[in-house]
């Protein structure tokens, strides 16, 4: 019987090292909407090009962690290079969900090629220092972390006419409940900007008297600087 069972058991093993890098592009699919393409190897060790919203991010690549295996939750390496994407850190697959860790750095690049829908392109580079996130199906559950933006120039249309202005660095924090995100100066730690994650995939972002003073476009009547004045909600997921 014992025989029968560690035999099982090597098929298993052995039927998983093989299966291909397909089937982690269906679970990546299946929870975060993201679509892996061009996969090639295994599901343990491989790669693909990830898109998101149609707006492809760059190849995607991935190795088994076999530690992880005592943990019950099958753990992986990963790292995402594209035109001025370079991140990297770890991530697991308990069921029904994927728990990630992030850092690295977003340059201009990477940011432009999603935000050219809303007539917005930025300069500079996001640091990301440390972030970790949980992604179940039903959306973002879980984020915590921070980073840094180098600050720099900023475009955007309005009334039919471009405007610019020039950013300062902002220091960025992440937290859970409710999952959000938010801006602040990096020279006094003031708030700016925010966005939180909403049911059904959206976001809904709010600005401050303060960054709308920085784009130029001053917002009317009296109240405090981090007051956020202005809000919009977009589907993302």
């Amino acid at each position: 019987m014992r025989t029968v069972a560690v035999g099982i058991l090597a098929f298993a093993l052995f039927c998983g090292a093989l299966a291909p890098a397909g089937l982690f592009a269906l679970l990546l699919e299946r929870l975060t909407g993201a679509s892996l393409t061009a996969t090639a190897g295994t599901i343990w060790s491989g790669s693909g090009a990830l898109r998101l919203k149609g707006v492809g991010l760059g190849r995607l690549h991935w190795s088994f962690e076999p530690v992880t295996l005592a943990q019950l939750a099958p753990g992986h390496t990963w790292r995402l290079t594209g035109d001025g994407l370079n991140l990297g850190g770890r991530m697991a697959l308990p069921t029904d969900a994927i728990e990630l860790s992030a850092s690295g750095a977003v340059a201009a690049a990477a940011f432009n090629a999603g935000l050219a829908a809303y007539d917005i392109r930025l300069d500079g580079t996001l640091d990301i220092e440390g972030l970790d996130a949980t992604v179940t199906a039903g959306g973002l559950e879980r984020l915590e972390g921070g980073g840094r933006w180098s600050g720099g120039a900023v475009s955007y249309a309005l009334g039919g006419r471009t405007h610019t202005a020039l950013l300062p660095p902002m220091r960025l924090e992440a937290q859970s409940a409710p999952v959000r995100a938010r801006g602040f100066t990096e020279a006094g730690n003031r708030l700016l900007i925010e966005a939180e994650i909403m049911e059904g995939g959206y976001v809904k972002i709010g600005i401050t008297r303060r960054l709308l003073q920085l784009l130029n476009q001053p917002w009317a009547g009296s109240g405090a600087e981090d007051e956020i004045v202005v809000s919009v909600e977009e589907a993302v997921f």
